[in-house]
């Protein structure tokens, strides 16, 4: 199975300043995804994530920040990753692939999921954390 090439991109910004994208820059995937490579670059430079979202295009998905509106509680933790699901039946199947991003909170996490071949489809989940679940 060929994974299709994604024209979303996750996007962050950090404590210094800074603004990452996926791809980009010092997150150019090699030998590693640019997901481990943020996260090399910012335990090497003793950063933290402020804010985190998925770009594509004009469209901006952001997650809520450290610094939040409106008097919203503040993530501890990011995460980004892609999943696929497949549909078989009767000998065909339907491949959809998916990008995740996730704000991390002490007994939840808040999730946006892009259809990455449609990206009309999004949707939010927050998902429970067990007190021992570690993410």
């Amino acid at each position: 199975m060929e994974i299709p090439k994604s024209n979303i991109k996750f996007v962050c910004g950090l404590s210094n300043g800074e603004t990452l994208v996926e791809g980009r820059g010092v997150l150019e995937p090699s030998d590693k995804s640019s997901w481990w490579k943020l996260q090399e670059y910012i335990k090497e430079r003793n950063l933290t994530i402020q804010s985190f979202g998925l770009w594509t295009g004009d469209r901006h998905y952001n997650l809520p920040s450290v610094d939040p509106k409106f008097k919203g509680q503040a993530p501890i933790s990011y995460n980004c990753f892609r999943r696929f699901g497949q549909n078989i039946l009767m000998g065909q199947g339907n491949v959809e692939h998916y990008i995740c991003a996730e704000a991390i909170y002490e007994y939840f996490t808040v999730q946006i999921w892009i259809d990455e071949q449609d990206i009309n489809k999004m949707w939010c989940e927050i998902q429970d954390v067990k007190p021992n679940e570690e993410k």
